[in-house]
């Protein structure tokens, strides 16, 4: 979907202190080289996802430059423990952010795994575009990593380190440092079962005491189908949502300037997105991301941020947002930076 006024008012993440990833996790030492994350962003007890949320939303408001009375949506992605049982994320943030005369704007809990916050940009800007009277949404992304219900360190291996954090995304059809010029999602749900392997379905989630295990989900359904189908299915996704989304923008690839991926590792991300789509590291956030793993569904944002505060993009600029998600999603997004602010480092 092409956007002629649509724009990006704010973004902001919130990360929390790192550690070292170090000799003393029991990866191979080839494996952890290939990798080479240096850190991962672990959050404290005290930090549930929703307070991180706020945060990083609430930095991203004032960015913007948006009345809260003005947001028409409000949208908050996740893939993990949110900190309560029985209960949405969603009317806790609005309730923070928007506060008590904001009555009109919907409150939903997204979960399209890691492409969730690109995926719930797409429903954000498509939900402003139905209605000339929306004028602004807010989106909010966090994920926290904790044991003994996930291991960040085992639960994928070396090639995927899990980190904590946030961030925050503010859609206006009024103001912005840029323009987002359209959207895609292509979808594969016959890739479905590799993140279910042969697991029953519960009465009650088993993982109060033990980590998930998604390495031994992703080795039993690889070997009903084997490692070809899933590179080949994956390709195509991939290709089609990245070309789909440039058609959709009128571009060419040559013409973004950046591409913000999930933080897998550095080996990982060069096979499996790097080489198909014929780009070198250094186009990406790839500089953050080995300080802070994956983090959940907020990669795309916190990398947005990252390179918008360290002054890596300018006007003119174009960057590709890609989110993938197991279920199997592809979601893009291409912002065209038009005026970068002057946000210093939060």
């Amino acid at each position: 979907m092409r956007f002629s006024d649509m724009y990006v008012a704010g973004v902001a993440s919130w990360l929390p202190p790192r550690e070292p990833i170090g000799e003393s996790r029991g990866y191979d030492p080839e494996e952890q080289a290939a990798s080479a994350y240096e850190s991962a962003a672990v959050a404290g007890e005290e930090d549930a996802p929703p307070l991180m949320a706020t945060r990083a939303g609430s930095l991203a408001m004032a960015r913007s430059g948006v009345a809260p009375n003005d947001v028409a949506l409000l949208l908050h992605a996740s893939m993990w423990f949110q900190g309560l049982d029985f209960w949405s994320s969603a009317p806790y943030i609005h309730r923070a952010l928007l506060g008590g005369d904001n009555h009109h704007a919907l409150a939903i809990d997204v979960s399209q795994m890691c492409s969730g916050s690109v995926g719930g940009l797409e429903v954000a800007a498509s939900y402003l575009a139905a209605d000339p009277a929306r004028r602004a949404a807010l989106m909010t992304v966090a994920d926290r990593f904790h044991p003994p219900g996930f291991d960040r360190w085992h639960s994928e291996g070396a090639s995927i380190v899990y980190g904590d954090g946030a961030g925050a995304i503010v859609l206006s059809k009024d103001q912005g440092f840029g323009r987002l010029l359209a959207v895609r999602t292509v979808v594969d749900t016959s890739l479905e079962p590799m993140n279910r392997g042969e697991d029953p379905f519960n009465l009650v989630s088993p993982t109060g005491g033990t980590a998930v295990d998604n390495q031994a989900r992703r080795m039993a359904y690889l070997g009903d189908v084997g490692n070809d189908y899933v590179i080949e299915r994956t390709s195509i996704g991939l290709a089609d949502a990245v070309n789909g989304v440039l058609e959709e923008a009128g571009l060419d690839k040559d013409e973004v300037s950046k591409f913000i991926f999930p933080n897998v590792g550095r080996g990982l991300l060069q096979a499996a997105y790097l080489k198909p789509l014929g780009l070198d590291v250094d186009a990406t956030a790839w500089e953050l991301g080995r300080t802070t793993g994956h983090v959940g569904t907020a990669d795309q944002l916190t990398g947005l941020n990252f390179l918008i505060e360290h002054g890596k993009v300018a006007p003119g600029d174009r960057v590709m947002l890609l989110g993938i998600g197991y279920g199997f999603f592809w979601s893009c997004a291409i912002v065209e930076c038009t005026d970068v602010p002057q946000w210093q480092a939060a």
